[in-house]
């Protein structure tokens, strides 16, 4: 008898029979292909589902560094070293996801969790009973499920391996435990809040290195504009879509007498994939112009984009003509979608908004003759452009493009010639 046949027989026993085992085949394997669970997971949910008798589970706990992908039924005491919430819209209602890191004194593990039976915070020490684990980008992720039952443990009570790791700027993303980043403060700004009715004090502002910048906050630790920083500890979240750094006084900064050199290199879009990017520089060509790019109108209140006079926020309204561009751009590891704005928009076209009015009245109030000028023109070209690059389950990567500019083939191919020189080839 396989593992598959094992768990049906387990399920039939422990809900009483109650279920028939046909039933119990195609629920199994709902729960493995659709919700991607561990078969004993699976079978542990169903049973609970139909208020079987779920096998007492021992009190065995254990360590970050035990677990891998597929594992079930697992105990363990963590503390939480960083926690975010997102927001989803699941069958028509709205659903809130929990994730972030927790880890021990053997590792940090990343964790998600839809239901949480205790309010869990940064710095929370707490016994996890009924987790699960799979595999996600490479590594191993724990879930916090239905059945998961959470406890609070005294303050302080775990510590979590502070296994560090160095890294540029351009290798950040918000699944790779604490890290040390060495940058120079581009900018710096000072607020003060109120967390539990204790004032604390926030730097929040951009860093950078000779790979790239990231926006970075800062608790209770005083950044100034043009420092060059070492700091330990550290760990990144996400924050609108992109990938931010994050430290507290339990991480160490020290000012650093190093001469950083700020460089815009261009990044490769596989690169932004979980991640999103800021101020980042992508080169790459126009594979595809989207629908909604050339001549749209929009409410003049909210500025959304409408295909008649009547918003459905502000009802009946006098719409605004204004331009954008919605591009594809393909850089040979992946691709994203550049949303040019009115001024770049006319920059491609070499028109502004009141010539591009006009050319819509000469052609009966056709606006696909815009669209057909910015395929004329963009199609297929190279160019260079710079923004704030944001990843979302629902879209993908999207960049709000800051400047851009076309790309020279000729200068492209010297360029190449250059480097394949300088490897010798």
């Amino acid at each position: 008898m396989d593992e598959f046949e094992k768990a049906v027989d387990d399920i039939y026993e422990a809900t009483g029979g109650i279920m028939e085992r046909d039933k119990i085949k195609k629920e199994l394997r709902e729960w493995i292909s659709r919700f991607g669970v561990p078969l004993i997971v699976a079978k542990r949910e169903i049973i609970s589902k139909y208020h079987g008798k779920v096998p007492n589970n021992d009190e065995k706990y254990i360590s970050v560094e035990e677990l891998k992908p597929g594992m079930g039924r697992v105990n363990l005491q963590v503390k939480v070293v960083s926690i975010n919430q997102k927001t989803y819209e699941v069958d028509g209602s709205k659903k809130i996801m929990h994730y972030g890191m927790a880890g021990d004194e053997t590792g940090v593990i990343p964790f998600t969790a839809w239901t949480l039976d205790v309010d869990l915070r940064k710095g929370d020490c707490v016994e996890i009973h009924n987790a699960y684990t799979r595999e996600w980008q490479g590594q191993t992720k724990l879930i916090i499920g239905q059945n998961t039952r959470l406890k609070l443990m005294p303050p302080n009570s775990v510590k979590v391996k502070s296994n560090v790791k160095p890294a540029k700027i351009v290798e950040l993303h918000p699944h790779m435990g604490l890290v040390e980043v060495v940058g120079k403060v581009i900018s710096a700004d000072k607020r003060e809040v109120y967390v539990d009715d204790v004032p604390r004090e926030i730097y929040s502002g951009t860093i950078a290195d000779d790979t790239g910048e990231i926006p970075f906050t800062s608790w209770d630790i005083p950044v100034q504009a043009g420092d060059v920083i070492r700091i330990t500890g550290a760990y990144v979240s996400t924050y609108r879509g992109m990938a931010q750094l994050v430290f507290d006084n339990r991480s160490t900064v020290k000012k650093e007498d190093l001469n950083i050199e700020i460089k815009s290199i261009p990044v490769q879009v596989e690169s932004l994939e979980g991640r999103g990017g800021f101020n980042v520089l992508v080169e790459g060509v126009i594979i595809d112009i989207k629908d909604g790019s050339g001549l749209i109108y929009r409410c003049p209140e909210c500025g959304r984009a409408l295909n008649g006079t009547t918003c459905p926020v502000h009802g009946r309204v006098k719409p605004r003509a204004d331009l954008r561009v919605k591009a594809i751009i393909d850089d040979g590891t992946g691709a994203v979608l550049c949303l040019f704005n009115r001024e770049q928009t006319e920059k491609m076209l070499g028109m502004d908004l009141d010539e591009v009015i006009d050319k819509v009245k000469e052609n009966m109030g056709n606006t696909s003759v815009i669209m057909d000028m910015l395929e004329e023109k963009l199609f297929a070209r190279p160019l260079r452009v710079r923004g704030n690059v944001i990843d979302e389950e629902k879209y993908g990567l999207r960049m709000f493009v800051k400047d851009f500019d076309f790309l020279d083939l000729e200068d492209i191919s010297k360029k190449a010639e250059s480097l394949l020189e300088e490897l010798g080839w």
